[in-house]
């Protein structure tokens, strides 16, 4: 499954599961022994929308399926606190609870397969909303004046200076906006 497909569909399950939260919370309580605590299950149900929302309206979804990751991280520590009440339904908790490990390891497959959220050190993503990837010219910035607002140092009278030095400056304002390298004949490799 893509991974667009695969964070659209975990988006309209969030909506599903929020929705559910913040209709029956007390429902929810009485079965897992914790009556008293709807306002907790209407959080995470507040929780569940937001996800939902940021992953079919955002284009960068990375964020939202680890965000899902980690809600699902307290919905099984709360699952896991139910175990001890003694009011509890085991019999539904143990479904719950099967069924939350279950799109647990769905959402960490997807958040794996989106890569971690911007905590990777050392990685380069295109700036100025180019994606290197999408088969789209990665050059159409070059002559236009782009090389030297992303922070080429200024020449004054660059018009007259050799043709290396301006192939030098356009390889490092390419290196700054994480273009891929080119040859001299405009191949990338």
């Amino acid at each position: 499954m893509k991974s667009e497909r695969l964070s659209w569909a975990l988006g309209w399950a969030s909506l599903g599961i929020g929705v559910t939260e913040l209709t029956f919370p007390e429902r929810i309580c009485r079965v897992l022994g914790a009556r008293g605590r709807s306002g907790l299950v209407r959080g995470f149900g507040l929780r569940e929308l937001a996800c939902g929302v940021g992953l079919l309206l955002q284009p960068h979804r990375r964020e939202w399926v680890w965000a899902r990751v980690a809600g699902d991280a307290l919905d099984l520590a709360l699952l896991a606190v139910s175990f001890r009440l003694p009011r509890a339904n085991r019999a539904w908790q143990a479904a719950i609870t099967a069924s939350v490990v279950g799109v647990t390891l769905v959402d960490l497959y997807a958040a794996v397969k989106h890569g971690a959220p911007a905590l990777r050190s050392g990685a380069v993503t295109p700036s100025l909303g180019m994606d290197v990837g999408s088969g789209a010219p990665a050059e159409s910035w070059r002559g236009s004046g782009l090389a030297e607002d992303v922070g080429a140092p200024p020449h004054h009278g660059e018009d007259s200076a050799p043709d290396e030095v301006k192939q030098r400056m356009m390889r490092e304002a390419a290196r700054e906006l994480g273009l891929p390298e080119r040859d001299e004949r405009g191949t990338p490799h």
